[in-house]
């Protein structure tokens, strides 16, 4: 699963800034990419001019897009366009619940700053794959039992439907680990500020338990 949290930072990593004119406000510019990526919420997106609201939610939406297409893509095979609109509400949810607190930044002498994020890990990978596994092999036994053998689509249908419902589940009853801190790298290249990829990749990682389905 180490593609998926590298398609999911992808949101953050499009988020630039111009380095000159008024004072660079490096916890407010994480804050607002965060909040963009994670919560659908552009209001400092927008009003810190790093892109306007129509550019805001055209990232948010590619990037269900890019989770839904990652997550579906080890089951192989297509799906219906019903499913895969429920899956991406699923994505929308799980990322809204993303906790996460945007402290203090502190310049670096090449011009970058290092952000602070406190974080409490939302526990639902682990849960999800563990009740769709579940459902998985008791549906392998029927099958063995009665030796109703479904079609490809069938197939595609039962997998990705107990996947979803699996997250449905897990996210309902969700909980979080204790905080911790991380830290996330502003940088300035080009006289355009925007953040480390590798440090937007391993929050990806902390925020949510992923790390439980590798």
């Amino acid at each position: 699963m180490k593609k998926l949290s590298i398609v999911l930072a992808c949101l953050l990593t499009v988020g630039m800034l111009g380095g000159c004119g008024t004072k660079f406000d490096a916890a407010a510019y994480t804050k607002a990419l965060l909040d963009n990526s994670y919560k659908n919420d552009s209001t400092d997106f927008v009003s810190m001019k790093i892109g306007t609201a129509e550019e805001a939610a055209k990232l948010y939406e590619e990037g269900l897009d890019a989770e839904v297409d990652a997550m579906l893509s080890s089951a192989g095979g297509t799906i219906s366009e019903g499913q895969a609109q429920e899956f991406r509400q699923v994505f929308a949810d799980l990322l809204a619940k993303a906790k996460y607190t945007v402290g203090d930044a502190e310049k670096q002498d090449d011009g970058s700053f290092v952000v602070t994020i406190t974080y409490e890990q939302l526990q639902v990978f682990g849960p999800a794959m563990e009740q769709y596994m579940n459902t998985i092999n008791d549906w392998a036994e029927e099958i063995q039992a009665t030796g109703n053998v479904p079609s490809d689509d069938e197939m595609m249908e039962i997998i990705v439907g107990s996947l979803k419902d699996a997250f449905v589940d897990a996210l309902s009853s969700a909980t979080y680990a204790a905080p911790e801190t991380t830290t996330i790298r502003i940088e300035l290249n080009n006289n355009e500020y925007s953040p480390n990829q590798n440090d937007i990749t391993n929050l990806e990682m902390v925020l949510f338990d992923i790390e439980s389905m590798m």
